[in-house]
């Protein structure tokens, strides 16, 4: 088949990949305290909305769930999708048959997607989803012999997936794995490695377990942990992350009180780090899901921490957390990083952010000086109309009506207005709307931009996207750290 030749082609790459990945991030490692400082702050790039992020890759490619938008507001309840939005497209992973449903857990540099499909403890199947054109294909990976059910928790950059598989029933027994389109799924234990479930795999294939770590394809390299410190319980396998050099993020329990969990740093010289100093909280929005854990080359850990109510970045190699709401430019008006995720080798965070009611998935992009003249959102006005139903005035009804309108006017950041400006931006609702819009500013640099759509949908809100002349002359570039880019409102009559 054709996906087999594209695997033959890029293992073809490995020998040259596995010397150029570790030799990066050796680099990255040994340089790791002189390199440029953390960013100022961070601006948002919209990924989707109604929607939970699970990875992402250093192309920015992200896999998670989301709802579609099939305009019917809280008429109805659309699926739950397991999908890959990549270069601006949302595509829809496929089913494997006899399976139902999608778990996903990671993201390759390649776009591959390790995940598992079926029920949780009793069919569940290892999957590896391979990009085959603008689409996936989903190949099952199966069991070991002997075994029932298989998960995969994570593939790295040389297409090597790394999961357990068990036995359907109490006690369940099982065994590691690791699968290659070279290998085939075999057993870790019987290479020599630990016979312990894998936690979480470092793009350059280093293998994080319950209290030790190991670099695939080397059973020699394994390294237990040092003990957790006074007042912990040893890490569980509610939340990892590690990097190649075995650096690791985890959440220690402590021995006191609720049991409360906290953030550490691991350097993999045996030392633990305490970054976090409130409880780390559950959920699929919060580190024990695995999936909003993150540690990066240069050690910067992102999670999600209860004590600052969102998102949080620990710049590497040993600073602690600080809260990515207060990183974010004021010109989201006082938007909330509810979760912090994934981070990728530009800096991006992969995150979910409170715009009007509702959490919105976004990339948290390093803020970056405006090189030459920029414009701004000097102004943004929204206003919403609720429009009765003639026939039930009052009441929610499929026929009653939002009109909303947003008035915004372009200028250069010194404030002269941009007129022949064409702007594009994107209207959302407390459900599934993700409507975009576009409209061209007149020669007071003013446009409005109109959304007309079912009522009762809670607040709609605004976001402002981007900024473009059409004619290619003067300021090029939309200012995100200044200005006002969002707006919210509830419809009334």
């Amino acid at each position: 088949m054709h996906i087999r030749k594209a695997v033959r082609s890029i293992l073809t790459l490995i020998p040259v990949l596995s010397v150029a990945i570790f030799a990066s991030a050796q680099a990255m490692i040994n340089t790791s305290k002189s390199e440029a400082p953390p960013p100022r702050g961070y601006v948002a790039e919209f990924v989707s909305t109604a929607a939970y992020g699970e990875a992402m890759n250093n192309a920015a490619d992200v896999t998670g769930t989301s709802y579609p938008d099939p305009g019917c507001g809280w008429q109805c309840l659309p699926p739950l999708e397991t999908v890959v939005w990549k270069a601006g497209a949302r595509i829809v992973l496929p089913t494997v048959p006899g399976l139902t449903g999608i778990t996903v857990t990671s993201i390759n540099a390649a776009g591959w997607v390790a995940g598992f499909a079926g029920q949780p403890e009793y069919n569940a199947h290892a999957v590896v989803w391979t990009p085959t054109g603008s689409s996936y294909e989903a190949i099952d990976l199966g069991v070991l012999p002997g075994t029932d059910i298989s998960y995969a928790r994570g593939i790295d950059d040389l297409g090597r997936v790394v999961g357990y598989s068990i036995t359907r029933y109490f006690p369940p027994t099982g065994a590691p794995f690791m699968w290659s389109e070279a290998t085939g799924l075999v057993d870790l234990s019987q290479q020599g490695f630990p016979d312990e479930e894998p936690y979480r795999i470092s793009p350059g294939g280093t293998v994080a377990l319950q209290n030790s770590w190991y670099r695939l394809g080397d059973p020699n390299s394994v390294v237990t942990m040092a003990p957790p410190p006074t007042g912990f319980y040893p890490p569980g396998s509610a939340a990892a992350a590690i990097n190649d050099a075995g650096d690791q993020a985890r959440v220690l329990n402590s021995t006191s009180g609720e049991h409360f969990g906290y953030l550490f740093r691991y350097h993999h010289e045996g030392v633990w780090q305490q970054i976090g100093f409130g409880f780390i909280g559950s959920g699929p929005m919060y580190p024990y899901s695995n999936g909003y854990i993150n540690i990066s080359p240069a050690k910067d850990v992102t999670a999600s921490d209860h004590a600052v109510r969102g998102g949080v970045v620990a710049y590497g190699p040993d600073g602690g957390e600080q809260s990515l709401t207060n990183l974010l430019s004021p010109a989201y008006q006082g938007a909330e990083v509810t979760a912090g995720g994934p981070m990728n080798s530009a800096g991006q965070i992969l995150a979910q952010v409170m715009i009007g009611r509702s959490t919105r998935l976004m990339r948290l992009i390093p803020a970056q000086g405006c090189p030459t003249i920029c414009m701004k959102v000097n102004t943004l006005q929204i206003s919403g109309e609720f429009i009765d139903d003639p026939n039930d005035p009052g009441h929610c009804t499929p026929y009653a009506r939002n009109h909303v309108v947003v008035d915004l006017q372009i200028t250069t950041t010194a404030g002269a207005p941009m007129q022949s400006v064409l702007v594009r931006g994107r209207f959302f609702d407390d459900y599934w709307m993700n409507e975009p819009v576009s409209g061209v500013t007149n020669a007071n640099g003013r446009v409005s931009l109109v959304h007309d759509g079912l009522a009762c949908v809670g607040a709609v809100a605004f976001l402002a996207e981007s900024a473009i002349p059409v004619i290619a002359r003067g300021p090029r570039g939309l200012d995100k750290t200044v200005g006002t880019l969002t707006g919210s409102v509830i419809p009334l009559p």
